[in-house]
């Protein structure tokens, strides 16, 4: 029997970033056909390793140790190379890996046609076949819009398809699904195992949730603070015979108990719906009218993919967009009746904490932002602004950091801390939350859901919750209204639907996000009923994990 064919050899490979070390004496031996999870946190040193794999024919890194591509001899790392195998490299659709304002197409045939070293005709019509296995991926004429057209899912299989394209020897994944709806990253991480499984490429994936490691399996490394932790099988360390820190990673999940609404029955009303419509193209019904109230300190979660109107509801719903059916109140104000300064002015008492790059002006700094709405909106003297912002600062934990510096230079996780802050300093009564968790790894998720449910419990806001992500709503939500092309179709409290769900569409979403679960076919453990977790293979098993312990 032949030996599998090498594609790579690591031998104490070592980065340097700013004097530091990033990345210390890491070895990797990887033979074609196998998968290599890379776990840990923003600052374990997957991205520099990525870089310098990504960099092999590059020079302008410190680096130190050898690298060997396919059969040819190793070479010292940060030295000019040319691997003799085929390297594809595959980003996330929400990190602009693309011109936003050029054609799609062009841009990936061109990708190809380079890789291929071949005309551009022959790169497109690679791409127009890559695209022809998926059924979910785009046609190759809608990729002829810009990406920044495009949504997420789709700009997402485009990349997979202009990957495989290649017909790469090496795929290179970093964080490629995360942030993605649960159905689009659950069917594109079975897309790329498949497409591994036929072609027999390497796949190296940098994972940022364990959702997609589960479903992609293979050797996984621990990586922290540019170390490698521990080195295993997926199942046996998700099993808990681990390293402490490999065990604070899977229990690091974003699965809490709902919160409990009592009293919120009896408090004042924030929000009323009545008949709301949700408008497109081709349908305008008032039989879909969607009505609900929400309550002080009460927490409602509009749970529904991409499309499935969650946006277009909330922007009717705070006058954002017009009004054509129904009728909203807000803090008991019908909004339809007040001129657009007053509805303004009463948009105020609403604060917005999104997952979006964009949801935060990266030329502003960090003191800017939290003053903002005190200035603005109550006037207030300086010195009375430094106070809230101080608290606010202290609460979220960025009270150490330099308080002039520019939004644009944080990380993902200190930006959404900050949109933390600046809503509690504006004292809101509704909070609508959009994705909190997108792009971030385990560890922050879990802080980040924290810090929503103390905001909550302190300041006694509403929170509307906007996610495609049951284990989201399960964490901050009391009750679940769950959307399909712009339509309602169902509703009830969190507890219930995950406990039965009814439509076809809820249990879809369910199986995808595992409703707080991590999916591990063949591993048998001490469990609840497996019938309480809908759309499960009936051969998988479940660990409950939440945060802080294991379940």
């Amino acid at each position: 029997m032949n030996a599998p064919r090498r594609i790579l050899e690591i031998r104490d490979l070592s980065v340097a970033r700013g004097g530091k070390a990033a990345l210390d004496s890491f070895s990797l031996a990887l033979d074609a056909g196998e998968t290599v999870l890379l776990l840990g946190e923003a600052d374990s040193g997957k991205d520099e390793l990525l870089e310098v794999l990504c960099r092999a024919g590059e020079s302008g890194y410190a680096a130190g140790g050898t690298i060997a591509f396919g059969d040819g001899t190793a070479m010292p790392a940060g030295r000019r190379t040319v691997p003799p195998l085929r390297i594809a490299y595959l980003g996330n659709p929400f990190l602009a890996p693309l011109n936003p304002y050029a054609s799609t197409v062009s841009q990936l045939a061109r990708i190809v046609a380079q890789k291929q070293v071949a005309p551009a005709s022959t790169g497109r019509e690679e791409l127009r076949a890559a695209l022809d296995r998926f059924a979910a991926a785009p046609s190759l004429a809608s990729l002829a819009r810009k990406p920044r057209e495009l949504r997420a899912a789709q700009l997402a299989w485009a990349l997979l398809a202009c990957a495989l394209a290649q017909r790469p020897d090496l795929l290179i994944a970093d964080q490629s699904f995360a942030g993605l709806d649960p159905t689009a990253s659950q069917a594109l991480a079975e897309a790329l195992a498949e497409e591994q499984k036929h072609e027999g490429f390497a796949l190296i994936y940098a994972a940022q949730g364990l959702l997609t490691a589960a479903r992609l399996r293979g050797r996984t490394i621990v990586m922290r603070r540019g170390k490698v932790v521990e080195e295993g099988d997926f199942e046996k360390l998700a099993a808990g015979q681990c390293h402490a820190y490999t065990r604070t990673l899977f229990q690091a999940l974003p699965c809490l108990s709902p919160p409990s609404a009592r009293g919120a029955a009896r408090a004042e009303p924030v929000l009323q719906v009545q008949g709301l419509v949700v408008q497109s193209r081709n349908r305008r019904d008032a039989r879909d009218g969607i009505t609900f109230e929400l309550r002080r300190s009460a927490s409602l979660a509009l749970v529904g993919e991409e499309g499935s109107g969650r946006h277009a509801l909330v922007q009717a719903m705070i006058g954002l967009s017009p009004l054509r059916s129904g009728r909203v109140a807000l803090d008991q104000v019908d909004i339809s009746l007040l001129s657009p300064r007053m509805a303004s002015r009463l948009r105020r008492r609403i604060a917005f904490i999104a997952g979006a790059e964009e949801a935060l002006d990266p030329r502003m700094t960090l003191w800017d932002v939290v003053d903002e709405p005190l200035r603005a909106h109550l006037r207030l003297p300086r010195a009375v602004v430094a106070g809230h912002r101080e608290n606010a600062l202290k609460r979220v934990g960025l009270f150490s950091h330099e308080g002039r510096t520019r939004v644009g230079a944080l990380c993902a996780f200190d930006k959404r801390r900050l949109q933390v802050a600046r809503a509690i300093v504006s004292a809101p009564i509704l909070v609508i939350i959009d994705e909190p968790l997108r792009g971030l790894d385990a560890m922050a998720q879990t802080i980040m859901l924290e810090l929503l449910v103390e905001l909550r419990k302190q300041e006694g806001p509403a929170f509307l919750i906007v996610t495609a992500d049951f284990r989201v709503a399960r964490a901050l939500a009391d009750d679940v209204m769950v959307l399909k092309d712009r339509k309602l179709v169902e509703r009830g409290s969190a507890a219930q639907i995950l406990r039965a769900p009814k439509d076809a569409e809820t249990r879809r979403l369910l199986s995808a996000a595992g409703p707080g679960w991590l999916y591990l076919p063949s591993f048998r453990a001490p469990q609840p009923d497996a019938a309480a977790v809908p759309g499960a293979p009936a051969e998988t098993t479940f660990l409950p994990f939440q945060a802080g312990k294991m379940l």
